[in-house]
């Protein structure tokens, strides 16, 4: 993995210092705040980006601030005095709209800037490079999308991915936040359109294999229980999926539910099936029942009618009938639906009791 990163507005300061406050311990090493958000509430811009300049610092985190060409004004500053930002803990300057290419030159002589992944041409790097652009320290991040139906396609992410790789450059893409959502729309901050409403977990797993090299996540926070699941992936690389048992099992069997285990190199195409069960749980009895239909997200364990196959624990990744010789435990619950497509041959999974 590269990098990780989480969003702290200044307009929500209470978040932001929860935010920052565990962001390492959740796998994040960035931090991202914008200047040109128009539902900011009117005050003293550059102190509340200065304190979230001053937690990114405290927190050991990489700051990276979207600005527009208006926005510099709002604290004090234009393009010939930008480069104060890194005094108040500002990495780098993601430069969207507004800025004519002598003033992104400029830029780039006093703070390392990051370019729109989504909008940027190979050209326009031939021509700023050529204009004397500094090229140490530059990022390639693709938009974020506020609207439904406003974010982007797989292939039209994967041509400019493509694009920036060739030239040379790492990536970065968004996934949305499900904890507090970022005003004033609050439908999630995508770049890829299908991940609005998807786990972020999950989103990220899509970008990560679709070849993007950071990750952010572009809402103001996760959920609780999804920062569990974050920390898992981010720190161990383990899919979590949170499971509630809906029938009684044998101790042994239980015990092995939550044992960190993977899923076969020789992936099912209907069901993760959990490596190491079979030869941990071969030597102990597990009567028959509930034998009933498998339904997308069900928990299963193989009774003693399967003979050798006894003991093997699998999540059901769609719809399946009864079978005698399957118990049906338990089901992942629905948030975590989104994961079981993206477990891989060789994935680590870990189950988490309710």
């Amino acid at each position: 993995m590269t990098s990780l990163g989480v969003s702290a507005y200044f307009r929500h300061l209470d978040v932001a210092e929860e935010v920052c406050a565990t962001a390492r311990e959740d796998g994040f090493t960035m931090l991202f705040g914008s200047l040109h958000v128009p539902e900011e509430p009117d005050g003293d811009f550059r102190a509340r980006m200065q304190r979230v300049g001053s937690l990114a610092q405290d927190a050991g985190l990489g700051l990276v601030v979207d600005i527009s060409g208006p926005s510099l004004a709002a604290v004090g500053l234009d393009v010939g005095t930008a480069g104060t930002m890194r005094e108040w803990g500002v990495s780098a300057l993601r430069v969207d709209y507004g800025l004519s290419d002598e003033e992104i030159v400029a830029l780039s002589r006093s703070i390392p800037i990051w370019f729109n992944a989504s909008t940027a041409t190979a050209g326009d790097f031939e021509r700023l490079v050529g204009m004397g652009m500094r090229t140490e320290g530059i990022g390639i991040s693709h938009n974020f999308y506020p609207k439904p139906w406003t974010g982007l396609s797989d292939d039209f992410l994967d041509a400019q991915t493509r694009m920036f790789h060739d030239l040379g450059f790492t990536v970065q893409a968004w996934v949305p936040g499900d904890g507090l959502r970022r005003i004033p729309l609050g439908f999630g901050l995508p770049t890829l359109e299908r991940h609005r409403d998807v786990h972020p977990v999950a989103a990220a797993l899509d970008l990560r294999r679709a070849g993007i090299d950071d990750v952010f996540v572009g809402d103001p926070s996760l959920s609780e229980r999804t920062r569990r699941a974050w920390r898992a992936w981010a720190l161990e690389d383990v899919v979590e999926l949170e499971v509630e048992l809906t029938a009684p099992v044998p101790q042994p069997v239980a015990e092995r539910l939550t044992v960190l285990d993977r899923n076969r190199t020789d992936d099912a195409a209907a069901m993760v099936r959990l490596e190491g069960a079979r030869a941990a749980l071969a030597d102990v009895t597990i009567p028959a029942g509930p034998t009933v239909g498998r339904a997308l997200g069900s928990v299963t364990v193989d009774n003693d009618a399967a003979g050798r196959y006894k003991g093997e624990i699998a999540i059901q990744r769609r719809d399946l009938p009864a079978d005698a010789t399957v118990n049906v435990v338990g089901h992942v619950v629905a948030r975590d639906h989104d994961l079981l497509s993206r477990i891989i041959p060789g994935q680590r999974v870990r189950l988490r009791l309710r």
